[in-house]
């Protein structure tokens, strides 16, 4: 049997993120996951976008769903993308911002990659 990694709720991780943001900045992060269900089982969509004032600054998947370009950086997204939702980690992002909220100060300009979810003693 295969064992399910516990989620944790978003707004934990939203609410995290808007204290690292000057509040006075109309800044705002979202993440929801559509569920997409076929003859063949089902699966989640994630989405996530954050926006500065009326202005959409990020919206993942729709700003990186392009065709192939000249550049590696474009090659790999134009593949991860064409099996986009199924070899896609949903939660990949917030384990991002999970693990940059967790990384010392001290140990941030230094890091090496964010994206492998670690705990570690958080900067506050």
């Amino acid at each position: 049997m295969m064992q399910r990694r516990k989620i944790r709720p978003w707004s934990k991780l939203q609410k995290e993120v808007y204290l690292l943001v000057d509040p006075k900045l109309d800044f705002q992060i979202h993440c929801v996951a559509y569920r997409m269900g076929s003859q063949y089982g089902s699966t989640d969509l994630p989405r996530y976008w954050i926006t500065l004032g009326k202005e959409t600054i990020f919206d993942y998947p729709k700003h990186f769903i392009h065709s192939e370009g000249p550049d590696e950086n474009s090659r790999i997204a134009y593949e991860a993308l064409s099996i986009y939702p199924y070899s896609s980690e949903t939660s990949e992002i917030s384990n991002m911002l999970r693990e940059y909220i967790d990384t010392p100060l001290s140990e941030l300009m230094t890091k090496r990659s964010l994206g492998t979810h670690r705990h570690s003693s958080s900067r506050r």
